[in-house]
């Protein structure tokens, strides 16, 4: 019973820390004049620049899930307002990449540096091992949001016949809570 207590406790933190992260972007969106699409094209960018990865707009059509016209509108709207900008390859002139614009990163590290201050501090309370232990979880965790997105299918967005869950999507909220917890 403990075991299953503490697995649907990790769910709920889990959905939790979604929840409020969304939150959090939400305001900072809507204080930048930005839709969620405009925002997760954003971060999606950012993250792409911090790994040192040259992102495109066809990438981050895939990344995004939206049609190629959508994915240009929205990289219109960052660009127009300043958040990003487009340059194109030397080997390629055609191909272009997008770029995170130094005054979105710094509206963003002003507005999200006081939560990573308050990250740092709750991480501070653990040791390495425990921090990696935690970070193992969560990108375990990841991977299977992952998969799952991979295995929908694309005309329906459900997953596939025979799933894993045994149908819990195709059911009310409070019916995918309790075949969550029952299916642990």
């Amino acid at each position: 019973m403990e075991d299953q207590e503490l697995r649907r406790d990790l769910v709920d933190a889990l959905r939790g820390i979604t929840l409020d992260g969304q939150r959090v972007a939400d305001a900072f969106a809507h204080a930048h004049g930005l839709n969620t699409t405009d925002m997760r094209a954003l971060v999606l960018i950012m993250e792409a620049e911090m790994r040192h990865e040259a992102l495109t707009a066809g990438q981050l059509s895939a990344r995004l899930g939206t049609s190629s016209g959508a994915t240009t509108a929205v990289i219109d709207r960052l660009e127009r307002i300043g958040h990003i900008h487009r340059n194109r390859t030397h080997a390629d002139r055609r191909k272009v990449t997008l770029h995170f614009e130094p005054l979105a990163m710094q509206l963003a590290g002003a507005y999200f540096g006081p939560l990573g201050a308050l990250n740092d501090e709750v991480m501070s309370r653990y040791s390495d091992a425990e921090l990696r232990t935690v970070l193992g979880f969560m990108q375990g965790i990841r991977d299977s949001y992952q998969r799952y997105v991979n295995e929908l299918r694309p005309d329906t967005g459900q997953p596939p016949s025979g799933d894993a869950t045994g149908g819990a999507a195709n059911g009310t909220p409070d019916q995918l809570q309790t075949r969550t917890e029952r299916n642990g």
